[in-house]
């Protein structure tokens, strides 16, 4: 290559490296500045910038429920039932029979709530009754006294029935009978009927079903209670007087039910009495009465 060659290319190569130096009186943007074409961008950009959902709320803590029997009650109801619940476990749990008693009588005379709980009632009678403790029973059932005039007519019928269920039939007539007028009623009729038939004394019941409605015109017997006779008096040998039952209730305006007519049909079938089952089922078939099926033989 000849010199004057050579001269033209370091010349051209020079021009070219001039040219990428920048000139002295540009001023370079600082390097924090290479970001702000891009931000520039988002800013005028025709779409909407991404949003952030909110935070949720935090839920709020949960209030313990109070339990079954106690919403809504207020601190010192909610203490009386704690009291009464760990009462009646301690008596549940008594094996003595004359700490059962001693207990079961503070607390019934301290507390109405106590003596709403039928079921203690029934253990601790049904415990006592099982040791053979009549006199202890009797102790109860005469601790209770002094509060049937003041409570419902439903105290009174328990009393009762826990005679009956302790085998005492006659301290459940002593009671009915010293009962006030305005607790001598069907209900406690039907009580006394239920404790003559617990302990199979029919001829008490029959008794009391003649003397106790003639002489308290308040007490009515219903259908129930004439059921409660008719149930008593299958289970003698002999079975026609539960059948006569029928004509008494229909002549005191009782009209018989299904169930009426259920118990004479168990009562001569179990004994055999075949014949006078089907003299139930014309009965049932002259009054309209259907049952669900027929028993076959």
């Amino acid at each position: 290559m000849c010199n004057q060659c050579e001269t033209l290319r370091l010349s051209h190569h020079s021009g070219q490296s001039a040219s990428r130096k920048p000139h002295p009186d540009v001023a370079l943007p600082p390097p924090h500045c290479h970001g702000l074409p891009r931000r520039l961008f988002s800013i005028f950009s025709s779409t909407k910038p991404r949003t952030r959902p909110p935070k949720p709320a935090p839920e709020p803590a949960q209030v313990p429920k109070a339990p079954a029997g106690q919403a809504g009650a207020k601190p010192d109801e909610r203490r009386e039932s704690r009291n009464l619940t760990k009462i009646l476990k301690a008596i549940f749990r008594e094996r003595d029979p004359d700490k059962l008693v001693s207990r079961f009588i503070v607390q019934s005379t301290a507390s109405e709530r106590f003596r709403d709980e039928h079921r203690v009632y029934e253990a601790a009678v049904d415990r006592l009754a099982s040791s053979g403790r009549h006199d202890a029973i009797a102790a109860i059932i005469d601790s209770q006294k002094p509060f049937i005039e003041a409570s419902n007519v439903g105290f009174a019928a328990r009393l009762i029935r826990l005679c009956g269920r302790a085998s005492m039939p006659s301290h459940a007539a002593a009671i009915f009978h010293d009962l006030p007028p305005k607790h001598k009623s069907d209900m406690t009729f039907k009580a006394l009927l239920a404790a003559s038939v617990y302990v199979s004394d029919f001829d008490a019941l029959a008794t009391a079903f003649q003397q106790i409605p003639a002489s308290h015109p308040t007490i009515v017997p219903t259908v129930y209670s004439y059921n409660i006779l008719i149930s008593a008096l299958r289970q003698k040998p002999d079975l026609s007087a539960a059948l006569d039952v029928i004509t008494l209730m229909e002549k005191r305006g009782i009209t018989p039910d299904i169930v009426s007519f259920n118990i004479l049909l168990n009562g001569f079938y179990n004994n055999d009495s075949f014949d006078d089952a089907e003299k139930v089922w014309e009965m049932m078939k002259e009054r309209n009465v259907e049952p669900a099926e027929r028993k076959e033989l």
